[in-house]
């Protein structure tokens, strides 16, 4: 077995199409096809079911696929680390985040740790926590964090904050001045949220089915800052975390009120692959995150 073979492994098996994998990699669909016969006979199991003119993976397949993407990741964390040492470069962090982590509280804590290691060069992917924890899997970020559940067991997941979500509404609207709205008065309202995919959006639809809260979702929008927009127009309730509405609320553009059945309180989360070779500079950033900003 050898490198190559895995990498047209995990090509095939990402695109379950041959053609595309042999334009990507400049090779023929006859190589192709050797490759992962070989391959096969190697693990001695079949890893495709070919059918018609078109592959699936198998179930043997889908598991070796998780562990050719880990040792294809291993592979590229040892010649990153081996080029930063050849360098002796001050190195790069890139971090992942979910929108609300990304948006309203990663960009302080960037600006004061660059102020203290400014020759660390720090990349920051904002995307919802679905496709986060994908990014984590391919070795795309270093680390990340985010406000929704993580559902692969190759992740490491750790409390880093806490936060509160909030009903919010604009100026005209009926629950403007209440502090606190009964369950049944939010069912026929319309509801603006965040798209399928995002933490908040999961954590909403949690709380208000397990106290049995119909609900009736009217827009769903991709960042927070255009749910803020649409409800400010008042077309609606949207459901947000208080840290992205704070500024608004001031201002008296937002108002925010709480259902009878409680607060909506999440955790924050520090997430990173077990796999993960931890460099001193990412070591030096989570430290700072951890001492600094509990």
């Amino acid at each position: 077995m050898n490198l190559r073979k895995l990498k047209i492994f995990y090509e095939t098996a990402t695109y379950l199409n041959m053609t595309k994998v042999a334009k990507e990699m400049y090779i023929s669909q006859p190589s192709i096809s050797q490759s992962i016969s070989e391959l096969e006979i190697e693990v001695g199991a079949k890893l495709f079911d070919r059918i018609g003119k078109k592959i699936y993976l198998t179930h043997e397949g889908e598991v070796f696929l998780n562990y050719t993407r880990r040792i294809l990741n291993l592979y590229e964390e040892g010649i990153k680390t081996i080029e930063d040492f050849k360098s002796n470069s001050n190195g790069k962090i890139v971090i992942g985040a979910s929108t609300t982590i990304g948006i309203y509280i990663l960009p302080d804590i960037i600006k004061d740790f660059s102020e203290k290691f400014p020759n660390i060069e720090i990349s920051l992917i904002i995307e919802n926590t679905n496709h986060i924890e994908k990014l984590i899997l391919e070795n795309k970020v270093d680390f990340a964090f985010v406000e929704g559940n993580i559902n692969s067991d190759e992740i490491i997941t750790e409390k880093i904050w806490e936060d509160e979500i909030v009903f919010i509404c604009g100026d005209s609207h009926k629950f403007k001045d209440k502090k606190v709205v009964q369950n049944n008065d939010i069912s026929n309202g319309k509801f603006i949220m965040r798209e399928l995919g995002s933490g908040t959006r999961a954590v909403i639809e949690a709380y208000l089915k397990n106290n049995k809260i119909p609900f009736n979702v009217f827009l769903e929008l991709g960042n927070t800052e255009a749910i803020k927009r649409t409800v400010e127009a008042n077309l609606g309730i949207g459901c947000i975390s208080y840290r992205a509405i704070e500024e608004k609320v001031i201002l008296g553009d937002l108002s925010i009120f709480r259902l009878e059945s409680g607060k909506i309180e999440r955790d924050l989360l520090f997430i990173q692959h077990k796999d993960k070779y931890i460099s001193n500079n990412i070591n030096e950033f989570i430290k700072f995150i951890k001492s600094s900003y509990k």
